[in-house]
Order: C-alpha cells, then structure tokens, then sequence
C-alpha cells in the first residue's frame, strides 16, 4: 500500500488533476491509506507559497478540492451502495446475534428523517477530518438514506474537507506528512468507536422500539 500511495504522491506535481482524483478514489478504498494526507499533499504541493488567503483558497478549491471530491465520491459509492442493497441480507442473516432485527432499521430510519437536523448531522460528521467518510457512507448506506438525499450532502461535505485539509497542508508544508498520520490515527479510533456507538444506538433503540410495541 505505501508504493501506491508514493506513486500517487510523486505523480501530483505532473499530473495534478489525475493525482487528485485517482487519490481521492483510491483513498476511499484501501483502508491503509491514512485519509488526510492526498488532500494535504496537494495543498502543500501545487499551491504557491506566497499566495494570500483568498487566493490559495482558490487555488486548493480549484487544483485540489474539486478533482478530489469527483474521485472520492465515486470511490465511497461502493461502501455506500453495498452497505445500501446488501444491508437487509446481512442484518436477517446475522442480527439475531446482537439483537437486531430488519424491522427495527426500518423503525430508526423512519425517525432518522423526520427532520432536517439528520441532513445537517451527515454533513457536519463528514467534514470533520477525522471522522472516517467510508463510516459515514456505510451509516447513510446500511440506513437508507436515498441517493439524491446522500449523493449532494456526501459531495459537499467531501468538498469542504477537502478544502480545510488542504489549506492545513498548505500551511505546514513538508511537514504534512507528519500531521497526516496523526490524523489517520485518531481516525482508525473513531472508525471503531463509531461502529460501537452505532450499535449500541440500535440496540437501545431496540429496547425502547419493544416496550412501544409490546
């Protein structure tokens, strides 16, 4: 995996648009690659040093952020689409296990979507660096939450993550990649304590759906 990600790494100064994207695709796929660093390196690789804020905005939205975003959107499509169609499969076959039955997924994601606060929650959730965006997709995925509600919301979010993380590599410099694993770290975390917290939402959710019910 390190030889993909030199690879990737070497190509953004002569190919920047390619390098962003198939980065940003890959990223989304191959779990060892830490997550923030494309993004970082792009900002600090094709984005003048002496460039004021509002131009090296532009610059990293523009060279870094959108080719990205295309990449990474289609490469989290396959943790949201099989977490989407084959979701149902793997809860009758294994959530008796923990607890949990289809009906019950039904039930929460009628409630998850009564209001606007759950669009924002995606959103805010994915933009957040650390926060691992295959988690989020396969949340929206396993959740039903629709393509023309997730697809926007998973590309604006990407876009502007994209944006903050390469103005964070901008700013550092060489020094990025240091940062870039330290995020990735923290990441790894989060992806297991998400998957417990998501768990546990259901199974509480559970307890309170059977003494509604009972």
């Amino acid at each position: 995996m390190s030889k993909i990600l030199e690879a990737i790494l070497s190509s953004i100064d002569g190919h920047p648009f390619l390098s962003m994207f198939g980065g940003g695709f890959i990223e989304q796929i191959i779990v060892p690659i830490p997550s923030p660093i494309i993004t970082m390196a792009g900002g600090a690789i094709l984005t003048a040093k002496d460039l004021p804020f509002f131009e090296s905005i532009f610059s990293i939205f523009s060279k870094v952020s959108v080719p990205y975003t295309l990449g990474a959107t289609i490469g989290v499509s396959m943790v949201y689409l099989i977490a989407y169609f084959g979701g149902k499969p793997l809860i009758d076959r294994f959530g008796k296990f923990i607890g949990i039955s289809w009906k019950l997924i039904e039930k929460v994601r009628a409630d998850w979507q009564k209001t606007v606060r759950d669009e924002v929650f995606i959103l805010v959730a994915t933009i957040i660096p650390v926060v691992p965006v295959s988690l989020m997709a396969g949340f929206c995925g396993g959740f039903l939450i629709k393509p023309k509600k997730f697809y926007p919301l998973i590309f604006l979010a990407l876009l502007i993550r994209a944006t903050i993380l390469g103005f964070i590599g901008f700013q550092m410099g060489e020094t990025y990649i240091s940062l870039a694993h330290g995020l990735d770290k923290v990441e790894s975390v989060l992806t297991i304590i998400g998957a417990a917290l998501i768990l546990g939402f259901l199974y509480l959710k559970r307890e309170k759906w059977i003494k509604k019910n009972s």
